[in-house]
């Protein structure tokens, strides 16, 4: 198997930032799962806001990958935000609890790592 070159990981994860932010936004209750029952307005508002920020992210990085000289800043600003939210995760785990730990570390440590290798792969080319 061929490794992933460095273009295509940006590419994969900004492009997995668009759908899990349009997710976010449309369908937060989905999002949430089991504990979207309990969910008040406020939280909803909240996981749309943050589905804003991600289809944001996602697509900057996307229409900026597909320059002639790609301009890596939208690759680092999503690695930037993936590493707040797993180090956020693990800070305020008592608060976030076991369940939403699990599903946020589950998405942003990935997306972290993958992201500044590939920010930090761009920049050598």
């Amino acid at each position: 198997m061929l490794p992933m070159d460095d273009l295509l990981i940006a590419r994969l994860v900004a492009a997995g930032r668009v759908l899990f932010g349009t997710l976010c936004f449309a369908v937060p209750r989905l999002i949430l799962g089991k504990h979207a029952k309990d969910a008040s307005g406020p939280l909803i508002w909240m996981v749309r806001a943050f589905g804003i920020r991600d289809v944001v992210l996602g697509a900057g990085a996307l229409v900026s990958l597909n320059e002639d000289d790609p301009d890596t800043s939208w690759v680092k600003f999503g690695a930037i935000a993936d590493t707040a939210d797993a180090v956020a995760a693990v800070s305020f785990r008592d608060e976030l609890g076991p369940a939403f730990t699990v599903a946020t570390l589950s998405l942003a440590a990935p997306a972290s790592v993958l992201g500044w290798k590939a920010a930090i792969g761009l920049g050598k080319g």
